[in-house]
């Protein structure tokens, strides 16, 4: 994209969301979401505007594509859960101007777990069939998680934004930075865990988070028709943090303590820190100053063999797919927790494996 682009996107929210937001009191994004709904039946308007958007289909959608994305990510849910949770949300972080302005002014624990349960809402929201379909769980989390969005840029906005950071509060950069967070670093991620995924799988992956980005409302221009297109604009994108700051680096620690004490992953804290650096690479990781803790290597490698061998077994072997994702079935229920669901005792991946 030009420079041009660049700047004016960075400039601009969600025009749509934003209008609705001025219309109403901030609560749970359920809430409010029910509120648009109920709104949009009686002064039709501003809210109107946005259901029609959020149910408007666009012209590339191809229903079969997101069904096959959808199996296999529920597939290999616990190793995209990890992805997630360890590499892509500290990476978004170093991106995120409006993360690093709450911490700035002491809501740092506040924005971390809001962060965290709301990426394990979605993750749990697009796993059941048809999920992306108007009305159903997944289509429902990104139009709440995309009305939040834009409560949080009118406080920031109402607070006195610094303009010295360039950019509008969760600009339209960011939200795209959001989608590629849960798509393509997400998938590089599963591969540093041993997931190599075929290049047709990964196109429908692409596509999946192509119209996600549409539903929460990020620019077209900014939605890619292809990974080669992805690819190019992640490059971008992260060209635009210059350098690591000790704001990311407490918000890295921050969000994998935080994971830990809420439970949002049945894994110990020294293998999340293991993991982390497996998905974030080393330079990343070293950027953020996370450590290593000595001991965890070895089963970590020990889990990212494993799906080395799950992955050539979905593959190469006709007739074992079906007991594969039985298998790993097993696995995400045993690590990945359920939003609903947040004291679930906590178990060793070792005693899992």
């Amino acid at each position: 994209m030009s420079d041009f682009s660049i700047k004016r996107l960075s400039n601009c929210g969600d025009p749509v969301a934003d209008a609705v937001a001025l219309r109403i009191d901030r609560r749970r994004p359920a809430q409010m979401m029910d509120e648009v709904h109920y709104l949009a039946k009686t002064e039709i308007g501003v809210y109107q505007e946005l259901i029609d958007q959020l149910n408007t289909l666009p012209d590339w959608l191809d229903w079969h594509q997101i069904e096959h994305a959808r199996r296999l990510q529920s597939a290999f849910n616990h190793a995209r859960s990890i992805a997630v949770f360890t590499g892509s949300l500290l990476e978004g972080y170093c991106q995120n101007r409006a993360a690093v302005a709450l911490v700035t002014r002491g809501h740092l624990q506040h924005e971390v777990i809001r962060r965290i349960h709301e990426a394990n809402y979605l993750l749990h929201s697009l796993k059941p069939r048809n999920c992306l379909q108007s009305g159903k769980t997944g289509h429902r989390a990104l139009s709440e998680l995309r009305l939040s969005n834009a409560m949080l840029r009118k406080s920031l906005l109402s607070r006195g934004w610094d303009e010295d950071h360039n950019s509008k509060p969760l600009s339209q950069l960011d939200m795209a930075f959001d989608m590629l967070e849960f798509g393509y670093i997400a998938t590089l991620g599963m591969e540093r865990l041993g997931i190599q995924l075929q290049q047709d799988d990964k196109d429908a992956i692409h596509h999946f988070w192509r119209y996600c980005g549409w539903l929460y409302g990020v620019d077209e221009s900014l939605l890619t028709q292809d990974q080669k297109q992805e690819s190019a604009l992640y490059t971008q994108l992260s060209s635009r943090q210059k350098k690591v700051a000790k704001e990311h680096e407490l918000l890295a620690h921050t969000t994998l303590r935080s994971i830990s004490e809420q439970s949002i992953l049945n894994i110990p804290s020294e293998l999340l820190l293991t993991f982390s650096r497996i998905c974030l690479g080393n330079e990343k990781a070293d950027s953020l100053a996370i450590p290593q803790p000595p001991g965890w290597r070895r089963t970590a490698n020990f889990y990212v063999t494993a799906n080395r061998g799950a992955t050539f077994v979905h593959y190469h072997i006709p007739g074992m797919s079906g007991l594969n994702e039985r298998i790993n079935y097993y696995v995400s229920r045993n690590i990945t927790v359920p939003p609903q669901d947040q004291d679930r005792r906590i178990r060793n991946l070792k005693k899992i494996a």
